[in-house]
């Protein structure tokens, strides 16, 4: 079985949970290294990563770029185990589209990480759509930070797929709550471009939930780490009641067809 981790985090100092779970001190950034290192004891083949927060010396003139680049060169240092995606603000929708052609065609990042939490919009303000249209031009898969908030709620992504049903587009968390995941399945149902990534779901039991309403290929591992311990992430998949041919998916198997990968 592979196993794909579609939820990590590079170039990100550590917060004092994380750096207690991870024996690393507090400030100190989680690297490409650390992250190999995580894969390799918890028996992870590959992962998807990008970034968050700021590496030491980061000019944020600059915005997300000078982590991007970080990502990209970690994802050449290892091919084999790191899936780099770019993190963009399309607030700044022009600057964003130039960044974008650059992160996939120059620097070889395979998708796009959006944060509206984080960044300061609406997922699905209309004054972005030219970034969704680009990224549509550029047939690279979105995955979203998601929360209880409006602004990167369930529905407001689905706002997007509705608009967009050509991107591929995953829900980070799969919204946290149970009540987001519950109250926006009928949406879920509806539009078939919208995957779920598990980390930071709250219980084995939101899984089950998940692959009930848009079926077990739709659904993928995820950990985000550092933030949340692996060994949690892992078992809530390992305990969900569900067969041995859904986990495989969800595990590794769905994210391989999204991306690309051959096995």
């Amino acid at each position: 079985m592979v196993v794909i981790d579609f939820h990590t985090h590079i170039g990100t100092p550590f917060p004092a949970l994380a750096a207690k779970y991870f024996g690393i001190e507090v400030g100190e950034v989680f690297t490409v290294e650390d992250l190999v290192k995580t894969l390799d004891k918890f028996k992870i083949d590959m992962a998807v990563t990008f970034p968050l927060l700021s590496l030491p010396g980061t000019d944020f003139v600059k915005g997300w770029m000078p982590l991007n680049e970080y990502v990209s060169k970690s994802q050449k240092k290892y091919p084999d185990r790191i899936i780099g995606f770019c993190w963009l603000n399309p607030k700044f929708v022009d600057k964003a589209i130039r960044d974008l052609k650059r992160c996939i065609r120059e620097l070889g990042l395979k998708g796009v990480k959006l944060g509206p939490r984080y960044d300061g919009y609406f997922a699905n303000d209309p004054r972005i759509d030219p970034f969704y249209e680009e990224v549509s031009k550029l047939k690279i898969p979105i995955i979203y930070h998601c929360g209880p908030t409006g602004v990167n709620s369930i529905v407001s992504i689905c706002n997007v797929a509705d608009k967009f049903p050509e991107l591929k587009i995953i829900i980070g968390h799969m919204g946290v709550w149970w009540e987001q995941l519950t109250e926006a399945g009928w949406l879920l149902k509806k539009y078939e471009n919208v995957y779920l990534e598990t980390s930071g779901s709250l219980s084995h039991i939101m899984i089950e939930k998940a692959v009930e309403l848009v079926g077990p290929e739709r659904v993928m591992f995820g950990t985000d780490t550092p933030y949340i311990e692996y060994e949690l992430e892992k078992r809530r998949v390992e305990i969900a009641k569900l067969t041995d041919d859904e986990k495989r998916m969800i595990m590794g198997e769905n994210a391989c067809r999204l991306l690309g990968i051959k096995v």
